[in-house]
């Protein structure tokens, strides 16, 4: 009887996890769950936002050829004993090894009015209802200073030069930039006239203010939330060991704890490195669906699996269509050194992001080496599977 495995999630650790296991191991039965029927470039949904460029995928036309079966449907459970997945609706799909890729989504429950008059930049839904909302807008505030939320900030204020917009965040915004790095961002977002409010905690979100801490209300027609993420219930549900923030706790094959034939990747994983414990992000979760697909095709060819290894290689973010910033990292991903800033990193923001695709896509790694020849690595392993990060963290 053939092996069936089932995929849940079509994001970039998701779909790379369900080509990568087409390629290695054609005798395995894949099927592919996603809530959409698009991969989505998570990293471009502020450039959806911004109507300054697209981030949907059709799933048919990248798993065309590849034998994958397409499940659009939303994942509601999972059955660990019965080995099967139940979707909303009813539809129940058995499975023999599953991997569990179903992303993560912003964190908005814990303040009062953030989930009802926010929006996020979750997926391609709320980035439409975002861009919608901006065109008639004349004040937007962006809720976090990490990347995600300079990013908003950045495109929204190059796209619509008449709004105010302000990036309000509880810490310094920048955080886990270098200093140079971090001057070159509050130089961007000045010259895009986006005021900054830092050392503020959001106690609340209106219709028509984010509410301070230090009792100011700032007046918003439209409020991003760009905070911390957080995993969906789902695996904690079913019985999985999790952290916490809901990851599910796997080897170095990605397997989760006490249940080897349920894999985890991206940011519903966390895999422990010598350093700690990655962030989530595109730049990690990738050559964990890579990993996971590798392992989960040796187990099922009855060879050994090989041990992860990870390591952050560099900061990649875009300050508009025209300015960027690509920072190399350490191993545990605190600053380098600034490696380009200006028009030649928003373009190498550009090839990483179409790189990232491809990627996933393909089912194959991307080398650092490939992305910047001209910054040499000594990096080897699968755990170097791709530069370049969008979406790593805000608050």
């Amino acid at each position: 009887m053939t092996d069936r495995a089932v995929v849940l999630g079509a994001g970039y650790a998701g779909l790379a996890a369900a080509t990568g296991l087409a390629r290695r191991a054609p005798g395995v039965d894949v099927h592919l769950v996603n809530a959409g029927p698009s991969f989505v470039e998570r990293i471009r949904l502020h450039q959806l936002a911004a109507g300054s460029g697209a981030a949907e995928r059709p799933l048919t036309r990248l798993l065309s050829g590849t034998g994958i079966t397409l499940h659009v449907g939303t994942a509601e459970s999972v059955d660990l004993a019965g080995g099967a997945v139940t979707l909303a609706g009813g539809e129940r799909i058995g499975y023999d090894h599953l991997v569990y890729a179903i992303g993560s989504r912003s964190r908005v429950g814990a303040v009062p009015g953030a989930a009802e008059h926010a929006y996020t930049l979750d997926g391609p839904d709320g980035a439409h209802r975002l861009a919608t909302a901006v065109r008639d807008a004349t004040t937007v505030v962006v809720c976090g200073g990490g990347l995600t939320g300079i990013e908003a900030a950045t495109e929204l204020a190059e796209a619509y030069p008449g709004v105010e917009v302000t990036l309000a965040t509880r810490g310094e915004v920048g955080h886990g930039v270098s200093d140079k790095g971090r001057g070159h961002v509050r130089r961007a977002l000045s010259r895009l006239g986006v005021r900054v409010v830092e050392g503020v905690e959001v106690t609340a979100v209106t219709p028509s203010t984010v509410e301070l801490s230090d009792g100011g209300p700032l007046p918003s027609d439209v409020t991003v939330w760009c905070g911390s993420f957080a995993a969906p219930t789902i695996a904690a549900d079913a019985g999985l060991t999790v952290d916490t923030a809901g990851r599910v706790l796997v080897d170095d094959a990605m397997r989760a704890v006490a249940h080897p034939e349920v894999y985890a990747a991206g940011d519903v994983a966390a895999v422990g490195m010598p350093w700690g414990t990655p962030r989530m992000s595109c730049q990690a979760g990738l050559p964990m669906g890579l990993h996971a697909a590798d392992s989960l095709a040796r187990t099922a060819s009855g060879r050994v699996p090989r041990p992860y290894q990870y390591r952050f290689m560099d900061l990649c973010v875009s300050l508009g269509r025209r300015d960027g910033l690509i920072e190399m990292v350490h191993a545990d991903d605190s600053p380098h050194r600034v490696l380009l800033t200006g028009r030649p990193a928003a373009r190498a923001k550009e090839y990483v992001c179409r790189a990232a695709a491809w990627a996933a896509h393909n089912g194959h790694r991307v080398t650092v080496r490939s992305l910047y020849p001209f910054a040499a690595s000594p990096v080897r392993g699968t755990g170097a599977a791709l530069a370049g990060d969008a979406t790593a963290t805000a608050g």
